[in-house]
């Protein structure tokens, strides 16, 4: 059968270190640390209260519901890099943790006479947040798909878009991954200690948890010849993926990181790439001591001390379904400009974490393939390898 080149032709991103691709890239490159005290009703009862809320975000939808906002704004802007018209796009496909259901929305909902809460919310998340946003754009006749595979819901459905591109079943898909930020997964993970005090410090010998954060990522993606076809520019070519569920445990890495290894092999394997051949990892990089852990040793394992790594989650914090999207945009402009971002506040090597982490200052490099990794609760596991489009066209001048 024949296969189809996939390439990335469009990005859009808000954060809360940047509400567009470039003031997101270079703050990125800066270190810049945009995690502070939450404001939201509830918090204020925990012991931890930093977070990565967008706090200066202002949609022109404020009727429609918080992620919804963000998706619009995400789409808007990589329909607009890519210069798609409307009618070109087959498919959005969207990850998530929390979709619209934060715990304000859900009470609500329990206490006006609802006789099934729980049915109506799973029926009305999708429709909220992906039929609101289309709406709002006035984007008509497109399939759409929820992959609610929490921390790695971007990446699975970055390579559901990349499998069907490839295999000619579309020639345009948008793939984003979104959350707002969620007072129910903040407090969840509050009662497992895994908030830090102030910082999130990945790799760094004190760390002491993550930061839950708020954003979105969206990537529009191609067959190489639909983008030549228009003289698009591009980002960058995705070329091979793995994926695996160790299914240790709800919230726990397995001890031995079997999963995480698994799918980074598999994606090797797809792309027929060894170790050696990968210029730049964005890690997962929680900054919980066990998952920094155990990913290090993994990496370690794999790629020795080689590869530059970093973890853009100790700027951000952990945007849950938007963090491996958000992630993947990195490895493309990473690509395009030949820097690997730093992980900031890592200020003391952990000797268990034997890995070559970038801190704190943007490294020059020039990079040909970069390698995006996402980890999610009970072992949803996703690797995906970008590389370097070796055509005219790389990116345009508002993201250098």
């Amino acid at each position: 059968m024949k296969r189809n080149k996939v390439v990335v032709t469009g990005l859009g991103v808000v954060s809360s270190i940047g509400e567009n691709v470039f003031e997101f890239w270079r703050n990125c490159l800066d270190g810049k640390v945009v995690t502070n005290k939450i404001e939201k009703e509830g918090i204020e009862i925990l012991n931890a209260t930093q977070g990565g809320q967008i706090k200066n975000f202002k949609s022109t939808y404020p009727g429609l519901g918080r992620s919804c906002q963000l998706l619009i704004a995400g789409l808007d802007e990589a329909i607009a890099d890519s210069n798609l018209n409307l009618s070109e796009i087959d498919r959005i496909l969207i990850g998530t943790t929390m979709g619209e259901t934060t715990i304000d929305y859900t009470l609500k909902n329990t206490f006006f006479g609802i006789e099934n809460p729980s049915t109506f919310l799973r029926q009305n998340q999708l429709n909220n947040l992906v039929g609101d946003a289309l709406k709002a754009l006035k984007i008509e006749d497109v399939e759409t798909c929820l992959f609610c595979n929490a921390c790695s819901g971007g990446n699975y459905a970055l390579i559901s878009g990349f499998e069907s591109i490839r295999n000619e079943l579309a020639d345009v898909i948008i793939v984003c991954g979104v959350d707002s930020f969620s007072t129910i997964a903040y407090y969840g993970f509050s009662r497992l200690n895994a908030i830090a005090s102030e910082y999130c410090r990945p790799f760094d010998e004190n760390r002491d948890g993550m930061l839950v954060a708020e954003g979105v990522g969206c990537l529009v993606l191609e067959s190489e010849k639909h983008a030549k076809a228009k003289n698009q520019k591009i980002y960058a070519e995705i070329i091979g993926y793995g994926m695996s569920s160790d299914a240790f445990h709800i919230n726990v890495p397995h001890p031995e990181g079997s999963g995480i290894e698994l799918a980074i092999k598999k994606a090797l394997d797809y792309a027929n790439l060894l170790p050696e051949q990968i210029d730049y990892i964005s890690a997962h990089g929680t900054g919980t001591i066990a998952n920094d852990k155990i990913e290090s040793k993994i990496l370690e394992n794999i790629f020795g001390n080689e590869a530059p790594i970093s973890s853009i989650k100790s700027m951000i914090g952990h945007s849950m379904g938007a963090a491996s999207s958000i992630e993947a945009i990195v490895c493309c402009l990473s690509i395009v400009h030949g820097k690997v971002p730093p992980t900031a506040n890592n200020l003391k090597k952990d000797p268990e974490c034997n890995i070559n982490c970038v801190p704190n200052i943007y490294q020059d490099k020039e990079i040909v393939y970069a390698m995006n990794n996402s980890y999610a609760f009970a072992g949803s596991n996703a690797s995906v390898i970008f590389k370097k489009y070796l055509g005219e066209s790389y990116g345009d001048e508002n993201t250098k």
